[in-house]
């Protein structure tokens, strides 16, 4: 069934991304957005307002039409109890989304290790607020640290930013996409902010963010690959090998965190069962109108991968690193099984960052010579961090 909130805000992120690749057009937007900021920051207020007052008035409600807070306290417990939830059919989940008094099924825990890991930490310090409490808290804290560092990293006035940023909070609650966004941004912003070996840090962060949700690879790939093709590209064989030493600890620790629940349990529940209808049985699937077309076809899994394949080579040709993110998940995006909104904060992620690049690009060149220009070209620096 096709979703409209997901394809709604997925179509705006695409338009805003094209936008941006013309400089006329982006510059259109932006003059519409300056002349129009008083009435947008109102506007964002008021719907943070209204989503608030509303949450918490039907706290229930909203738990009720989510099943990963139920995933994800079961999984904990079942890892705590000597069971592999990677394993075993003791997972709760249901095909239907945004509605109560559906038909629950049982099976695999269907997200990565380190997710599991690092919930079951959160359980044990959080715990005594009850479920889904204690899962609400952290993830509000892990997706407050990552709007924190955004915001860092964008210089966007605070404002509109906090509206923005507590209804991203809120509307992500019940997800623990919360925790695979404040390692994404944590990545970006460690490759923004460290003077020494940022590349190889920031990856390794980056593979962290894989190993919690699986969506997190398409930016992992296209930094590898962008790390590996600069640094070759201008002889930096040093630089390279950093690189190739980031991406070896990131499959080291993937093996050590896969180990105590088997590797090829792990694989079916978290990786495989993404690649077709069949394997997702009882949750939610389709979405966008390729994934309804091509699902039950015995191809999905070959043709999703060959056109995320084919944006990764096209790729190779953009110059900035967040427009080679914003391809691939965007194509990735058109044909991908849909199980939540969660992959959806990768491409705004990067559209924000992107954003922001172009934004200094064009204070480092339409200024040259002023006395601010010293903080445009430290902010190309930032946005252009694999040039330096």
């Amino acid at each position: 069934m096709i979703d409209i909130l997901y394809n709604g805000i997925f179509l705006a992120i695409v338009l805003m991304w094209v936008l941006s690749l013309r400089s006329r057009g982006l510059g259109r937007v932006v003059a519409v957005l300056k002349r129009g900021a008083p009435v947008i920051t109102f506007a964002l207020w008021a719907v943070f307002a209204a989503f608030l007052v509303w949450y918490v008035l039907n706290f229930e409600h909203f738990e009720e039409i989510h099943d990963i807070d139920d995933a994800v306290e079961t999984a904990v417990l079942s890892a705590t109890s000597d069971i592999n939830p990677y394993e075993e059919y003791v997972i709760p989940r249901f095909k239907g989304k945004y509605w109560i008094g559906v038909d629950w099924t049982l099976g695999p825990y269907n997200y990565m290790p380190l997710d599991l890991v690092v919930y079951i930490g959160a359980e044990a310090t959080l715990g005594f607020l009850g479920a889904p409490n204690w899962f609400v808290a952290a993830n509000m804290l892990f997706a407050g640290l990552a709007m924190v560092l955004l915001r860092d990293l964008t210089r966007t006035p605070w404002l509109p930013f906090v509206p923005l940023a507590g209804t991203v909070m809120l509307f992500y609650s019940m997800d623990n996409a919360s925790l695979t966004l404040l390692l994404m941004t944590g990545s970006i912003f460690v490759l923004h902010k460290v003077e020494d070996h940022a590349e190889p840090l920031a990856l390794i962060i980056m593979g962290l963010a894989v190993l919690t949700k699986v969506y997190a690879a398409i930016p992992f790939l296209v930094m590898l690959l962008y790390f590996s093709q600069s640094s070759a590209a201008s002889r930096e064989w040093r630089r390279l090998a950093e690189v190739a030493v980031a991406a070896g600890i990131v499959a080291a620790v993937a093996l050590l965190v896969m180990l105590p629940f088997g590797v090829d349990n792990v694989l079916e529940a978290a990786v495989f069962f993404h690649t077709s209808d069949d394997s997702r049985v009882g949750t939610s699937s389709g979405g966008t109108l390729l994934s309804e077309i091509a699902l039950e076809s015995p191809y999905f899994a070959l043709i999703g991968a060959g056109l995320t394949v084919g944006a990764v080579v096209a790729g190779l040709w953009a110059r900035s690193m967040n427009d080679r993110v914003m391809l691939v998940m965007v194509t990735f995006l058109a044909i991908a099984v849909k199980s939540s909104l969660a992959p959806l904060t990768v491409a705004g992620l990067f559209l924000a960052l992107r954003m922001n690049e172009i934004r200094a690009e064009k204070r480092a060149s339409g200024r040259p010579t002023s006395a601010v220009d010293s903080e445009a070209v430290h902010e190309v620096a930032a946005a252009r961090p694999a040039d330096r």
